[in-house]
């Protein structure tokens, strides 16, 4: 709260705008990390997934996956995107595939690269019960503060909410 209202931020779509920015960055550098996985994670593709994944293999190794066929429907992933925790993985692996879709062939490469960031950093990001520290919370205000759209996350979703000091007076039947 300041003397212009109350401000409500949303930490999850915060950090998961501030993680897709740097994201989109990286990818647009061809900087994009992945972390190998101590063990190969096998995945199991429905047919639809497994002809998305042969349409978008090359992007999702350019995004920090290296993800190899396994077998007549399955995949091994040996890495991901360094910020993805090694459980998380096959979940965001089968949510790109399905966001994609059987668009696959028709989507602009900037548009798939759009969707697989967005879905990386929401995977990424603090989850919205997670306690932050002070500190986290600051870093996390003056990183959105530099996001080149700051007010809605990836999928947009409002980041901020804000209500004047009139609004919350009259909520308060002050006024």
């Amino acid at each position: 709260t300041n003397a212009e209202g109350l401000w409500i931020v949303d930490q999850h779509a915060a950090h998961e705008r501030v993680l897709f920015d740097r994201h989109v960055r990286q990818r647009r550098e061809k900087k994009v990390e992945g972390q190998r996985l101590l063990m190969p994670i096998v995945v199991e593709l429905k047919p639809e997934q497994q002809a998305v994944y042969q349409e978008i293999a090359d992007e999702l190794s350019a995004n920090g996956f290296e993800v190899e066929p396994f077998g007549q429907r399955t995949v091994a992933v040996k890495s991901a995107p360094a910020e993805i925790r090694a459980d998380d993985v096959e979940r965001l692996l089968l949510e790109i595939l399905d966001s994609v879709g059987q668009e696959a062939k028709s989507l602009s490469l900037d548009d798939l690269r759009l969707k697989i960031a967005a879905s990386v950093s929401c995977h990424a990001a603090v989850k919205i019960n997670m306690r932050l520290e002070q500190s986290k919370m600051v870093w996390l205000l003056r990183a959105l503060g530099e996001a080149q759209a700051p007010m809605t996350c990836p999928h947009g979703r409002p980041i901020v909410l804000r209500y004047g000091m009139k609004e919350l007076q009259k909520a308060f039947k002050r006024i």
